[in-house]
């Protein structure tokens, strides 16, 4: 059976803007206190997120415990620690302007839709089981997934090839039968590719490319029909 399998955050789920309406609520409570413009917190973040999420998946601390762990990072300097309070507090106020600012990648509910006409779709994603399932139900999108695997059940983050394939597994189908589409090429295409899945590259950023030969590229996905013909021609 052929099948189309999805990345969540920044694929559907626009995380990034989430992410920099949580951080400038954070910036503007703190003021002076976490330097540099949105981008460049944004990406001291990010790298905080992937490592922390690891001793999640391992089990040495807990959702709530690691972002209060990332902001005493953010708001720390080597002449003023944050104290665990104000971690604390800056977490809840991220956490809070992030989950008001939730909304699709734009095309993204129109593409769920044109392609579950045609075919099973599946989600796979890195991060926590509650935390996947509560954006999905948010968007609206429950009814278009046939299949969710999230790294937190897995035990191993993509691109590690058992979160592909158990997405397969659950869908019945093979890695010749399905295609990928991701905006992460280390976590999306890689992990893809190397099993066999044919991988779509959501670059909406305008990131240069690293390897042609391993993705068809996209920098939107508007317009809906034209994105939803290409995902079935290669599924």
């Amino acid at each position: 059976m052929r099948v189309v399998l999805f990345d969540l955050d920044d694929t559907l789920f626009d995380h990034q803007h989430c992410s920099r309406t949580g951080l400038a609520a954070v910036q503007e409570a703190y003021a002076g206190r976490i330097q540099g413009s949105i981008e460049e917190v944004e990406a001291t973040y990010r790298e905080l997120l992937e490592a922390w999420h690891l001793k999640v998946l391992q089990g040495l601390i807990s959702t709530d415990a690691s972002r209060i762990e990332r902001f005493r990072v953010l708001l720390s300097s080597e002449q003023n620690g944050a104290t665990d309070d104000e971690a604390q507090a800056a977490a809840s106020c991220y956490r809070a302007a992030f989950d008001a600012a939730y909304q699709p990648v734009p095309g993204a509910i129109e593409l769920l839709q044109r392609v579950k006409a045609e075919c099973p779709i599946g989600i796979v994603t890195n991060h926590l089981l509650a935390e996947q399932v509560q954006k999905i139900a948010a968007l609206g999108i429950d009814s278009f997934v046939d299949a969710l695997v999230v790294s937190e059940e897995v035990g191993v983050p993509k691109p590690d090839a058992r979160v592909f394939e158990l997405a397969l597994s659950r869908l019945g189908s093979t890695p010749d039968q399905a295609v990928m589409i991701g905006d992460s090429w280390a976590s999306d295409i890689l992990g893809a590719t190397a099993l066999g899945i044919r991988a779509i590259w959501l670059n909406r950023y305008d990131r240069p490319c690293p390897d042609a030969t391993l993705a068809t590229e996209i920098r939107s996905l508007e317009p809906v029909d034209a994105i939803a013909d290409l995902i079935l021609s290669m599924s």
